[in-house]
């Protein structure tokens, strides 16, 4: 908890190097006029991706309630195809990286876009706070805005859900909210799927004609963005890739976020034609080279979410707390494999182990 609290305040600081100017409120308002029948909904899930596709799973049960009302979403550019085509909301609007700046002209041209749809209700989902992600609701001028109640989100929401204390699935804290408002339904099981325009792109891109993995096997490896805690260390991601190498003689897909660029470089150097380097932008290539793969080793990341909607086979690397709150459980196709905190993860005995469990699971041969 301390470090998703250091993580919170440091964004803070960052948005509160200037007074950010707030609108006035409107006039008092009809909460269960709005509730009963809202004409225009917006929803700004908490900017990851991994916290878009879990946000995701609560779609249908707004639809469902609200059958006539607009709902829209918004998300960064770089994560809007995940939803794009979803059939439970009608519309998607987009933001850039300018929205870790909320005294940029673009944020606030942004949030101009926003104030003309004139929303009367408006769902901030997510359990972690995000100033930025608050100030825009705040702006958007939503007559009703929704979000868990905390005293950093008091300024920005006129509804705040107190939750529930213990650690459990953050769907289920989505679910929670939306029941405290009288908005009942169930997870939506939301997957994806990769069609063969992307997986020819990813192909052609790093695994073009002679350039082929050594044993013909691949397996990816995750240094995309943790959610929330302490980025991967060499030490950890050296440990795991070796073992993957050496243990199963195979050829892997080190799929890394901008701000690892430094550390994939010095993997690279170390490892050499043993692993392939994939950035994990745009999300299409990084999916489509997702489906080369055997299985993906994972932990708290956005990559970790990726592969549960794809249904890739997929290992991930979590301590109790992270699994409770991140991990839908385990499937045939997903494996915890537990660590005792960040400095500690599993010996190559054990992340073989799992590998061999998980090859028999989804019925996959050496």
């Amino acid at each position: 908890m301390k470090i998703i609290t250091d993580f919170v305040r440091k964004k803070i600081m960052r948005v509160g190097q200037r007074p950010l100017p707030m609108p006035g409120e409107p006039k008092p308002v009809n909460m269960t006029r709005i509730l009963s029948n809202p004409r225009n909904i917006l929803i700004i899930p908490y900017n990851r991706m991994g916290t878009i596709l879990l946000s995701s799973r609560v779609f249908k049960a707004l639809r469902e309630h609200f059958e006539k009302a607009k709902i829209t979403v918004a998300v960064h550019e770089s994560w809007s195809v995940l939803i794009m085509k979803d059939p439970t909301i009608d519309n998607v609007v987009t933001f850039g990286d300018y929205i870790e700046n909320p005294h940029s002209k673009e944020f606030r041209e942004f949030a101009k876009r926003l104030v003309s749809n004139k929303y009367d209700l408006a769902f901030f989902l997510s359990y972690q706070f995000d100033p930025e992600i608050a100030y825009l609701i705040r702006l958007s001028e939503a007559t009703l805005r929704v979000s868990f109640n905390s005293d950093d989100a008091l300024d920005y929401f006129n509804i705040g859900i107190t939750p529930a204390t213990g650690t459990r699935y953050e769907v289920e804290r989505f679910l929670e909210l939306l029941r405290t408002v009288g908005i009942t339904g169930g997870i939506r099981d939301y997957t994806m799927s990769i069609n063969d325009s992307i997986r020819e792109k990813a192909r052609l891109r790093f695994l073009p004609a002679g350039i082929q993995p050594v044993s013909g096997r691949i397996i990816g490896f995750d240094l995309t963005r943790e959610i929330v805690g302490q980025p991967i260390g060499r030490k950890n991601a050296e440990h795991v890739i070796k073992t993957l190498v050496n243990g199963l003689n195979a050829t892997v897909v080190v799929f890394y976020e901008p701000e690892k660029t430094t550390l994939a470089a010095e993997l690279k150097e170390l490892f050499g034609k043993d692993i392939i380097l994939v950035e994990d932008r745009p999300v299409s290539m990084m999916a489509g080279m997702m489906s080369f793969c055997r299985f993906v080793v994972t932990h708290n990341t956005d990559m970790f979410q990726l592969a549960i909607a794809l249904k890739t086979p997929v290992i991930s690397i979590l301590d109790d707390s992270e699994v409770r709150q991140w991990s839908p459980g385990e499937q045939s196709y997903l494996l915890h494999l537990r660590r005792q905190d960040s400095s500690s993860w599993p010996t190559s005995s054990e992340i073989l182990q799992s590998v061999k469990q998980l090859l028999k699971q989804t019925k996959l041969t050496s």
